[in-house]
């Protein structure tokens, strides 16, 4: 297949792959102008448009006039500009999408006339999917609130605007402080937090206490614990539906941390891999004994706050950074039994810091078990806490079942630590 396409005149190629580009949008632009009744390019106009954009940049590159290009363009972006107007005056309101695809596809063929083929498909795939989206776009826009907008645009401003301008440099004692490190930190925690929010929202939300307590897993385990805890003692005869719901959160928890450690230490996840299956296995489990006679399906809701606090997302930098100082000085003072108690006291507030701070600590193959015991201990430090929190606030039989299982879960995970 290769040397097929390397024996392809490169002209003809690159005709091919800009009549492919145009065919993609145009047939999506095809589609909504049937939909909508309106619209003045489609499935022919765009494969012209990129073949245009083709032929100018092979003319731009053999005649050695790059100015040709930039005047064509402008010229062709004018005349869509008359275009729209002229429409306009037809209609009482329409939009120029279509337009600036118009001027996107020509763009695109000038791409892969200067051989960037992949870069151009790639664009064209990516503009195609942003146009197919237009009726989920306005779904999600109609369903959105302000607070969750203005948590999108706090997201960014951290992410585009106040991280990129964050010295990478290290500083305080031994160097623990690095605040791009921080902040990079924050952000793709709260980046995690962002799909769990809305997932359980679009997707979760009053469609089950088993799904909406999984997506909430992938936020906080441990607020899904209290919520569900709590109406068990409300709805005693959905008891076992609610132990389910928290006792499968946690086991989402198991898969999170492993991605989370991943993220930061791709080498550590061979070693977290087998005691996180087999503690996701014996969640798993449960929840099936526990639900099996259970066919109805009952509808919930969970609040998860808001997907973006500021004074949170910061105070998981200083939780992050606590933990860095416990757990250098920790191992340093007291060994490795220093890092077990650094991660009994960090599972009681947050398992994420703590699993982030030992899959950088295990960046040396020597110390990838240790960090991969220490992860581990901290997980049973926080179902610990789920199970206080079910004994205090949950109904007896909700309490009966996640006791259960979550004591099942500890005392597997220590023999795991034990032995190996």
């Amino acid at each position: 297949m290769t040397e097929t396409l390397q024996n392809i005149n490169p002209f003809i190629l690159g005709l091919l792959i800009s009549l492919g580009i145009g065919l993609i949008l145009g047939l999506e632009r095809e589609y909504d102008k049937l939909k909508e009744e309106q619209g003045f390019a489609g499935i022919r106009t765009f494969p012209i448009v990129a073949i245009i954009g083709f032929i100018l940049g092979n003319m731009s590159i053999t005649y050695n006039t790059p100015w040709f290009v930039i005047i064509v363009s402008a010229t062709f972006l004018l005349f869509l500009a008359f275009s729209h107007l002229s429409i306009v005056q037809k209609h009482l309101m329409t939009g120029i999408t279509t337009n600036m695809a118009l001027f996107v596809t020509l763009i695109l063929g000038v791409m892969v006339a200067n051989h960037l083929h992949k870069e151009a498909v790639a664009t064209g795939v990516v503009v195609a999917t942003l146009l197919s989206l237009k009726t989920t776009f306005n779904t999600f826009i109609i369903n959105i609130t302000s607070e969750e907008l203005f948590a999108f645009i706090k997201f960014s401003i951290i992410a585009l605007l106040i991280l990129p301008f964050l010295p990478n440099q290290n500083y305080g004692p031994e160097g623990l402080l690095n605040p791009f490190e921080i902040g990079s930190i924050i952000v793709i925690v709260s980046f995690l937090n962002f799909i769990g929010y809305f997932l359980v929202k679009y997707v979760g939300s009053k469609r089950g206490i088993l799904l909406t307590a999984i997506l909430g897993g992938l936020i906080s385990s441990t607020a899904v614990a209290w919520i569900y805890a709590s109406r068990s003692k409300e709805s005693p005869e959905l008891s076992k539906k609610y132990a389910a719901g928290i006792i499968i959160a946690s086991a989402i928890m198991f898969p999170r941390l492993a991605i989370l450690a991943y993220i930061f230490n791709k080498a550590i996840l061979f070693y977290l891999i087998i005691p996180f299956t087999i503690l996701t296995l014996i969640c798993l489990v449960s929840v099936l004994f526990f639900i099996k006679k259970d066919s109805y399906v009952t509808k919930t809701d969970i609040n998860l706050g808001n997907p973006l606090n500021i004074l949170n997302a910061f105070g998981f930098g200083v939780i992050y950074i606590i933990i860095q100082f416990v757990v250098f000085y920790a191992n340093d003072f007291f060994g490795q039994s220093g890092l077990y108690y650094s991660a009994l006291f960090a599972g009681l507030a947050d398992t994420d810091a703590i699993t982030i701070s030992m899959a950088k600590f295990g960046s040396l193959e020597e110390k990838l078990k240790l960090a991969t015991n220490v992860i581990i201990t901290a997980t049973l430090s926080n179902m610990i806490v789920k199970l206080a929190i079910t004994y205090f606030k949950g109904s007896l039989k909700t309490r009966k079942l996640v006791i259960l299982t979550f004591t099942t879960v500890v005392i597997v995970g220590i023999v795991y630590i034990l032995i190996k």
